[in-house]
């Protein structure tokens, strides 16, 4: 048992690598979380004077955000996918194959963000009506919801330049420059917020135009850097584009089924959000608890998660290298480090909230509702840290469908059928069973209810990490595609 353990302990050299390159990155993607979150926390002393509700503020910001966080979680994985192939041309010394991945990423990005940007603003009311509740308050919701999510939209415009330049980065390891250009975001939107929201009275369209100014600014920051440093994957536009059909289908073979596995993701979270939105008439309590802890989640994660993109880096140089023994050894470290911090991040998660209720000024209600499903949160991160490690881990190898059999296959069977049954076909089955009146018997049968399928939805994180587990030990993901002679062989499904 002690070897075993000792296995998945690295040495000094490791670990100094690790925080080199994750460090940056868990640093930039809190900073990024933190742009989404920074408006919903900010709005809600307005809102309180201007809604005479906190919750229905913070309510159709973070619903207007969903739509965004989705999309731009689905575009990225374009961008991992890119990051992938770049890392492991950059262990191998490839530079005219990280400038030719480089151009593809762009293009696919760019196409994607311009889907989301139309889609979302022609249907900006029926997006954020699909979630809002059905109670009086609703209508606001919708209403300045609908103001956030099409100016916000706009941001796509600055993220298709800023999401590859900042991926293919941190591919070749420099991870310091897109912490430094989200730096500059968060605080632009901070400063911006007090400006637009309080001092010019603008409220919730003026805390959207305060992270449309953000994003251009973090552009601006990154693309100084590209031109003016000229990275290894940097070229002349000729260069960048000289990508021919059989690179551009390699990548795009290689980017669909973790992009299919996101889009299902996605639509999970759309549809997780959905059903809450339906217990008790949408009850906006529920909404802004739900959301709200999500989005603390997406913090952690985001911190935490750096390890998930430092793996798709540090193991796939190394296999790009060839030296796979040490790649395989590199991914077994790195489960250790995460398997401690998932448990750490419990701890913190359960200490922040009297500090997120202190922020937020929600109603004693909210507040309740919010501890206890923050708790439920934090005692599920270890097992989904873990999970989802291992996607980055096999998917660095060319292994692209290890997300659709994590992530995907047990919310498609387990989740989204117990959901359905309890919420939306027999939801007197559990308020009315002994179960409820044993554990529940004292509180309201809609608190009840959103806690019991709370509960179920985050020991579906359980079931994620044993087929994890099998995927790490039974795929065949410990391999390299830079090394292969010709291009069309890149990548082994």
């Amino acid at each position: 048992m002690k070897n075993f353990i000792k296995s998945f302990i690295g040495d000094k050299p490791f670990y100094k690598e690790l925080l080199a390159v994750s460090l940056p990155i868990a640093i930039h993607q809190l900073l990024g979380g933190l742009v989404n979150l920074l408006d919903s926390a900010m709005i809600s002393t307005w809102a309180t004077a201007n809604l005479a509700k906190a919750e229905i503020g913070t309510g159709a910001i973070m619903l207007a955000n969903r739509y965004f966080m989705s999309a731009n979680n689905i575009t990225v994985m374009v961008a991992v996918a890119m990051s992938v192939f770049i890392a492991q041309f950059f262990g191998a010394k490839k530079k005219e194959n990280m400038q030719r991945s480089f151009g593809i990423g762009i293009m696919m990005i760019s196409i994607l963000y311009f889907v989301f940007a139309m889609f979302g603003l022609i249907f900006a009311p029926q997006i954020i009506k699909f979630f809002a509740t059905t109670r009086q308050d609703g209508a606001l919701m919708i209403e300045h919801g609908t103001t956030y999510l099409r100016i916000i939209l706009l941001s796509f415009i600055p993220l298709s330049l800023t999401t590859p330049i900042a991926f293919a980065l941190r591919g070749t390891k420099k991870t310091l420059v897109p912490m430094f250009a989200t730096l500059a975001t968060a605080t632009t939107n901070f400063v911006l917020n007090i400006l637009f929201i309080y001092v010019l009275d603008l409220g919730i369209r003026g805390a959207a135009y305060s992270t449309l100014i953000a994003r251009f600014i973090e552009l601006s920051v990154i693309l100084i850097y590209y031109l003016k440093e000229k990275p290894a994957f940097y070229g002349s536009i000729k260069q960048v584009f000289s990508f021919n059909k059989e690179e551009a289908k390699a990548l795009l073979k290689y980017s669909v089924p973790t992009g299919l596995a996101q889009v299902i993701t996605e639509a999970t979270v759309i549809f997780m959000l959905f059903s809450y939105a339906r217990i008790d008439a949408g009850n906006s309590t529920y909404i802004s608890a739900v959301t709200i802890s999500q989005s603390v989640v997406d913090l952690v994660v985001a911190f935490v998660g750096g390890m998930g993109v430092a793996a798709s880096i540090m193991v796939g140089a190394r296999l790009g290298a060839d030296k796979l023994e040490e790649a395989k050894q590199n991914a077994r470290w790195q489960l250790g480090y995460v398997a401690f911090m998932g448990v750490f991040s419990v701890i913190v998660m359960i200490a922040v909230i009297p500090l997120i209720n202190s922020i937020y000024g929600f109603t004693a209600d909210t507040q309740a509702i919010l501890a206890v499903i923050m708790i439920v949160q934090a005692l599920s991160l270890p097992f989904s840290f873990l999970a989802t490690n291992i996607v980055f881990v096999t998917r660095s190898g060319g292994f692209a469908k290890s997300a659709l059999l994590i992530n995907n296959l047990p919310y498609l069977v387990i989740k989204i059928p117990l959901v359905v049954v309890f919420i939306f076909i027999a939801p007197d089955a559990f308020t009315t069973s002994a179960f409820y009146q044993t554990l529940f018997g004292n509180i309201a049968a809609s608190d009840g209810l959103i806690i019991f399928v709370f509960i179920l939805d985050r020991l579906v994180e359980v079931v994620r990490f044993i087929i994890g587990i099998i995927v790490y030990k039974k795929a065949n993901w410990v391999q390299s595609f830079a090394s292969k002679k010709e291009d069309k062989q890149l990548v082994h499904q």
